[in-house]
């Protein structure tokens, strides 16, 4: 029979595995493994609301969530292996959605606070998720440029964010 592996540890295999985390120092990722956190949520549960000043992101080890406009448009799905909410690691600011369960779920939550710790301790972490940012930006105007339609005079107001 293998030996269980503890939290800690399937923390730390997490972090080598998120864009953000994984080309880090080890003692680097090791500290951001000890500082998250395990949370459940059920079916149905709010993780945070649209307008709220939720200073974490979420790593989804299992189940799945929806985030919604207004409480209503379903605008994206997140699945098991999914990072949520990294920005507000960074900087302030309101959420524009709503994340809620669509299944028993199990996350690793990180804070802010705990975030910018491990930034005192390792300054690198700093700038590899400052280029992973850059990196996802690009690849998600990439994305929104190959879908889209030329036809919809409203659509263009969506692009450009890679020119900030």
């Amino acid at each position: 029979m293998a030996p269980e592996t503890s939290e800690y540890q399937e923390h730390l295999e997490i972090m080598r595995e998120i864009p953000y985390f994984s080309g880090l120092d080890l003692e680097a990722q090791k500290l951001i493994a000890y500082l998250c956190v395990r949370e459940k949520f059920a079916e149905g549960d709010e993780v945070f609301a649209s307008g709220d000043l939720d200073q974490s992101a979420y790593f989804i080890m299992s189940g799945s969530m929806e985030a919604y406009l207004e409480n209503t448009t379903m605008i994206q799905s997140f699945k098991d292996g999914d990072f949520v909410g990294a920005l507000s690691l960074i900087g302030d600011s309101k959420r524009l959605f709503t994340l809620k369960a669509t299944s028993d779920c199990i996350c690793i939550r990180l804070t802010s606070e705990k975030f910018q710790k491990a930034q005192e301790q390792y300054p690198e972490i700093s700038n590899k998720f400052l280029k992973a940012t850059v990196g996802m930006i690009s690849n998600w105007e990439e994305r929104f440029i190959a879908n889209y339609n030329i036809e919809c005079s409203g659509c263009s107001v969506g692009i450009g964010l890679t020119l900030i």
